[in-house]
């Protein structure tokens, strides 16, 4: 029941919760990948927790917005998390807090893993979101 109401309220402002995903994506990745990537300086569990549940979040904002479009999802979260990452790599260029960040495995490994981990709860918020649908 509360899953359809959320669905039937992204479905009525569609533009607004789009926004508020790709906002939150890019302001989210940019913010946490200096804390959630375990053996670097930094690492915090809250923040891992944090970004999973709003990931999680974005993931069923976009079960309603792209329905059945797995590799849109995908292509639309690694562009999202990687300008994200970037700006506040651009951002604080030069700090020492960032050095153990930039290396080749964290740009290229952050974005993808993030972006797998998303689609992953799309994927499966869309099946269980079908099941039910045809359940009732």
């Amino acid at each position: 029941m509360l899953a359809e109401q959320f669905y039937n309220q992204v479905g009525k402002s569609r533009n607004t919760f789009l926004l508020f995903a790709a906002l939150n994506l890019l302001i989210l990745s940019g913010i946490s990948f200096t804390f959630v990537i375990p053996g670097l300086r930094g690492f915090n569990l809250f923040f891992v927790v944090l970004t999973l549940l709003m990931y999680f979040i974005v993931a069923n904002i976009f079960v309603d917005l792209f329905k059945d479009r797995v590799w849109f999802v995908f292509t639309i979260c690694i562009i999202l998390i990687s300008l994200g990452m970037g700006w506040r790599l651009w951002l604080e260029s030069g700090e020492v807090t960032l050095v153990e960040h930039m290396s080749l495995a964290v740009y290229i490994g952050y974005p993808s893993i993030s972006a797998i981990i998303l689609t992953i709860f799309y994927i499966s918020s869309n099946s269980i979101g079908r099941k039910r649908s045809t359940c009732h």
